[in-house]
């Protein structure tokens, strides 16, 4: 009787065999020899296994298995991005003078409030002096009262005035023009901000020529020494009526846009250190995403450039967007690392349907510096350098070949090849040399 034993790898091109033939006959077959062929199977089972793993670990070709992705035609658009904070772009702070103890708040946060009304009032004693000075300006209108015979005294003395007021608002509107001027240059403020404040000083000048004329008409008739005596006398109770009621101006915070409370640092009986913020108003018809771009990346950003918000934390998506103003001055700050960095401001408009996203809130935003293109695109991991070149390995009839490629955007995971690589070609991933 034989028996044989065939062990065949073919998946490894190794087929090995072994035949081992044991003659026995029926009448030499004892217990002895029963025994003798138990243990010699499982001896010659574990040899062919054993010759098999060697050859397998030495010469054998199991093959290789390649991660590859195909490359692929596809859009790619070169963008930077940082976060930036939904404000308006019309904003208004005011600050404590330290005048005294918070008399009255008129407002609360979140308030929509008017131009012209009262939002904080300090206690103030003005209105007895007020009204004291009120009194001498009386008691020389009466002094003077012969001497301006034929003149209305009260017609003269209310031009006097006129002309004081006017020249101290015109004092202040040239101190507002040339902080705006100064704030449009840094690009702080808008232009339509800048001729308001220019015409505003304008028109205060015209209004002081015709209050001058005026005065003179009614004065015509008086002696120019009484006249001077009269006016050196008025000026003084004037200049220190002025200054009581800008005083008591300064006693009450006055809103001068329309918009909504988004500070308020206040409260009644409070008493604010000096140039502290008191409050804040914003105008809600006016709201941009302002984002503080490191310089490296504002310098590639221009007015007009497409932009979007893109939180997918928020859950927050605005595409159609467009950078509206980019600041021309720089500024350095400390990152939460501690470390400085150079920053620059860019505004991207908001349409008015966004009204409903809140002031303060952080959200991604996206610039695009680069328009997208159709390219052919593969993944940047599989690019590799050499002697400062760019290569990839392809699979070429199973086997890898390397090619030399020129490469072009470069974002997020994927690289633009613009030569080396057609449509179709299998770019290995990780690939290592065994």
């Amino acid at each position: 009787m034989e028996f044989i034993y065939l062990i065949e790898f073919s998946k490894l091109d190794l087929t090995l065999s072994v035949l081992v033939i044991e003659a026995f006959h029926q009448n030499q077959w004892g217990r002895g020899v029963t025994m003798k062929k138990k243990v010699l199977i499982p001896v010659l089972i574990l040899s062919v296994v054993g010759i098999a793993l060697v050859y397998f670990l030495t010469t054998g070709n199991i093959g290789t298995k390649y991660n590859t992705v195909e490359a692929k035609r596809g859009s790619l658009e070169k963008y930077v991005e940082e976060v930036g904070i939904i404000r308006s772009k019309n904003i208004r702070q005011y600050y404590s003078n330290g005048s005294g103890k918070v008399e009255a708040v008129a407002i609360e946060l979140g308030d929509k409030v008017s131009k012209g009304q009262i939002l904080v009032k300090f206690e103030d004693n003005m209105d007895l002096e007020i009204q004291k000075v009120e009194k001498q300006i009386e008691a020389l209108e009466a002094t003077y009262k012969d001497i301006l015979q034929g003149t209305d005294i009260q017609s003269v003395n209310n031009a006097k005035i006129e002309i004081s007021r006017i020249r101290s608002d015109l004092d202040l509107a040239l101190k507002n023009k040339e902080r705006i001027e100064e704030l449009y240059k840094n690009g702080a403020v808008s232009l339509v901000e800048l001729e308001r404040a220019v015409n505003n000083y304008d028109q205060l000048g015209s209004a002081l020529a015709v209050a001058q004329n005026n005065y003179s008409q009614l004065t015509k008739g008086v002696s120019a020494s009484s006249r001077e005596k009269y006016e050196a006398e008025i000026d003084i109770l004037l200049l220190t009526l002025e200054s009581l009621e800008r005083s008591q101006d300064n006693s009450t915070i006055v809103a001068d846009i329309d918009g909504v409370v988004t500070e308020l640092k206040t409260f009644e009986g409070d008493m604010p250190y000096p140039g502290s913020l008191v409050l804040e108003i914003q105008d809600p018809n006016d709201r941009v995403v302002s984002v503080d771009f490191i310089v490296e990346d504002a310098l590639k950003i221009n007015e007009g450039m497409k932009a979007s918000i893109d939180d997918s934390t928020l859950d927050i998506h605005i595409d159609s967007l467009k950078v509206d103003k980019k600041y021309p001055k720089a500024f350095t700050t400390v990152s939460v690392l501690g470390e400085k960095e150079n920053r620059q401001t860019v505004e991207i408009n908001l349409p008015q349907t966004e009204d409903v996203l809140s002031y303060g809130i952080e959200v991604n935003t996206r610039v695009v510096i680069e328009e997208a293109k159709e390219a052919i695109l593969i993944p940047k991991g599989s690019v590799y350098q050499m002697d400062s070149r760019n290569y990839v390995k392809v699979l070429e009839n199973g086997k890898p070949a390397e090619r030399e490629i020129t490469i072009g955007l470069e974002m997020d995971n994927q690289v633009e090849v613009r030569s080396g690589l057609s449509v179709g070609d299998l770019v290995i991933l990780n690939y290592q040399d065994n």
